[in-house]
């Protein structure tokens, strides 16, 4: 999605397609008097998440009986693609919907591009209080609530039981038995006891995706957060400084040391988790399901985020959120849309179906599923952990530019440094559009 989402919202802002968006309009009134609304979603209709949305929307027509709502899936495939092109297209030619479906980490992008409807303007404050705080803050921009969702992720570590206690690894645990926040290990910790596990295994014992993708930002730049580390200074736009700052290059060379040393696999290893070929590995919460189905015998279990400095802890989060287009004729019918596709009935929906944290703060207390370990360790990631994914509309830079890093690491390619400020100089070129 990066590449596809830098290119129109660099080019919309230098050649002012933007302002297309704001000319056009997709809401209409049907021929019987009708509000028409119409919602992009980026999920098959027969996924979970596609089905909730639909079962949504007709709900929102029984109860305005003026109000049609038409969902329209556009299935996203590889980084985004399908959706995003059928996205960019309509941005340039000013034909967005109502109700769109965004990466929550490239909404500064979108508002800065002026493409998105100010939910709070609309909306009560009793219903935004309802949200999980972390969704409230992946969806704002400045003093705007832009996006909502019903639910919420974060990703966890996941390593083999097994294969740690037959390498003497002693699993760290609480009271009760759970490897619990305050247990992380450190950076050091890590590194010492996956020297263990390879001299154990025989080979790299760590699994992470090295190539250079989306899922850099995503999964592994909690890594450098946790280092007390930034990329970018809070107007979103200043990167030297951050990106090259003493901390998040300690954090970095950490990451190298690991590739290094043999602990991480400088190519991608299909399966290496589930067939026993990695002791640990960095994966996505929806790997659970797949490893609880298909590989029923695999004794795994999950385990907190390293970290640098103590007290500065951090986890991955975010998802797919819904947002309202400035497009819209009826924005307060629009985004009391919004609110409704990501109500409490869809975030119990989504927990039941797909196993997703539900994004209302009343639900947690009942929720059975986060209420116990392993899981638990995810809700708790996502409530007590720093997110310190950028808000800023060059984003999708800073997620291009730190895959290249992580990625010229990997293969050894040139020096943490160098690197580094080869990534800086590319973003602080991007960041000087927008000054």
């Amino acid at each position: 999605m990066k590449k596809l989402i830098r290119v129109f919202i660099i080019t919309a802002l230098i050649f002012g397609l933007t302002a297309c968006t704001n000319s056009a309009n997709n809401s209409a009134d049907s021929s019987d008097g009708r509000k028409e609304l119409t919602v992009w979603v980026h999920v098959p209709k027969e996924d979970p998440e596609g089905k909730n949305y639909d079962l949504r929307a007709k709900e929102f027509e029984k109860q305005h009986e003026n109000v049609k709502v038409t969902v329209e899936h556009i299935v996203k495939t590889g980084e985004g693609s399908g959706y995003n092109d059928r996205l960019n297209a309509a941005i340039t030619t000013g034909d967005l919907p109502d109700v769109i479906t965004l990466e929550s980490v490239h909404t500064a992008s979108y508002v800065d591009s002026d493409i998105l409807l100010p939910l709070d303007k609309y909306l009560g404050k009793d219903v935004i209080d309802s949200y999980l705080d972390t969704i409230v803050m992946a969806g704002s921009v400045g003093d705007h609530l832009y996006a909502l969702q019903s639910f919420d992720l974060s990703s966890p570590v996941f390593y083999n039981v097994d294969l740690f206690k037959a390498a003497g690894i002693e699993i760290p645990a609480d009271e009760n038995g759970n490897w619990t926040l305050d247990l992380a290990w450190s950076y050091d910790e890590f590194l010492k006891n996956t020297k263990i596990l390879k001299g154990y295994m025989g080979q790299e014992p760590v699994h992470m995706f090295p190539d250079n993708n989306g899922w850099q930002m995503y999964a592994h730049s909690p890594i450098i957060f946790s280092n007390d580390a930034q990329l970018v200074g809070k107007n979103g736009l200043d990167v030297d400084g951050y990106f090259n700052s003493k901390n998040t290059i300690e954090a970095l060379n950490f990451i190298n040391t690991l590739f290094r040393e043999g602990i991480v696999s400088p190519t991608a290893r299909e399966n290496a988790f589930a067939t026993g070929k990695a002791a640990i590995s960095f994966e996505g919460a929806w790997k659970i399901d797949e490893l609880t189905k298909e590989y029923p015998d695999l004794n795994w279990s999950l385990m907190p985020y390293p970290y640098g400095k103590k007290g500065h802890n951090s986890a991955p989060h975010g998802s797919w959120y819904v947002a309202g287009t400035n497009s819209t004729k009826y924005p307060e019918l629009t985004a009391e849309l919004v609110a409704h596709l990501t109500n409490k009935d869809s975030a119990k929906a989504m927990e039941e179906a797909a196993g997703l944290i539900p994004g209302h703060k009343d639900l947690l207390a009942t929720s059975k599923l986060y209420s116990e370990y392993p899981r638990k360790l995810m809700l708790d990631q996502l409530v007590e952990t720093a997110h310190l994914k950028p808000t800023s509309p060059i984003f999708p830079v800073l997620e291009d530019v730190l895959g290249d890093v992580i990625e010229g690491i990997a293969l050894d390619s040139d020096s943490v440094e160098n690197l580094v400020q080869e990534a800086v100089n590319k973003a602080e070129r991007e960041a000087s559009r927008f000054k």
